[in-house]
């Protein structure tokens, strides 16, 4: 059976990463067996999640999991979509997962109050007396990490207004829409809404999130999609 190697369960999510849950989305989507088990840093080929185990084969990051699902086992996630459409599609996804996470990420990591809360779940299996030295260690790399990319470089102002672009932006695209690109689900659906779910989350304060539940196209997409595909997480 398929394995996919994710974070698992947080923030009343059915994972912490919005790329897990892209990986969670797409293996629903194919109708393939699967189950979920914990990565192992060890053993993740890139050292992120997700990563696929498929008979003796390894495939890492998620967008070439939905390459490996659409060449191997032939399933096809353009949704029947023009090649127009799908275009937007793949931009869409480049805006959510090279802009938004990093923007999301910041709030998650930077900000103490969310720090405190929530990513320092990541290190419940530290020895507690060193625990705080290592999260805090890590904390910094991932500043770091925020301020090479760039964005990091901005004040809180600027963040918000550069992250309620891209709403702005996935709002337009997806107009009266059921699901991102039309009334069919596609792969689009598994870039977008996992970056817009984790953005929105109400675990963690941020404006991020206050703004999402300001916009009521985003939040019937979120509720469409958690209702099909995560019922599970509705209140999430």
């Amino acid at each position: 059976m398929l394995q996919l190697h994710t974070f698992g369960p947080h923030f009343n999510m059915p994972d912490a990463s919005p790329f897990c849950i892209k990986g969670l989305l797409l293996m629903k989507l194919s109708g393939l067996p699967f189950e979920t088990t914990q990565m192992s840093f060890k053993q993740a080929p890139k050292g992120k999640a997700p990563y696929l185990v498929d008979g003796g084969k390894v495939i890492a990051d998620s967008h070439f999991i939905m390459k490996h699902l659409e060449n191997k086992h032939g399933i096809d996630f353009t949704g029947g979509y023009s090649a127009e459409k799908l275009a937007i599609g793949w931009a869409a996804a480049r805006m959510m997962e090279e802009h938004m996470y990093f923007l999301n990420g910041y709030e998650r990591w930077m900000v103490d109050e969310n720090f405190w809360k929530g990513p320092i779940q990541f290190f419940k299996d530290v020895p507690a007396p060193i625990r705080p030295f290592i999260a805090r260690l890590i904390r910094k790399k991932a500043g770091k990490t925020h301020q090479a990319q760039g964005l990091g470089r901005h004040s809180n102002d600027e963040r918000f207004e550069l992250a309620k672009g891209n709403l702005v932006a996935v709002e337009a695209m997806l107009g009266k829409n059921k699901y991102f690109l039309g009334n069919t689900v596609s792969g689009a659906d598994a870039s977008v809404f996992p970056f817009i779910w984790t953005a929105s989350t109400p675990y963690f304060k941020s404006r991020i999130a206050d703004y999402v539940r300001t916009r009521p196209v985003l939040e019937d997409y979120l509720k469409r999609m958690k209702t099909e595909f995560f019922p599970e997480y509705q209140n999430g």
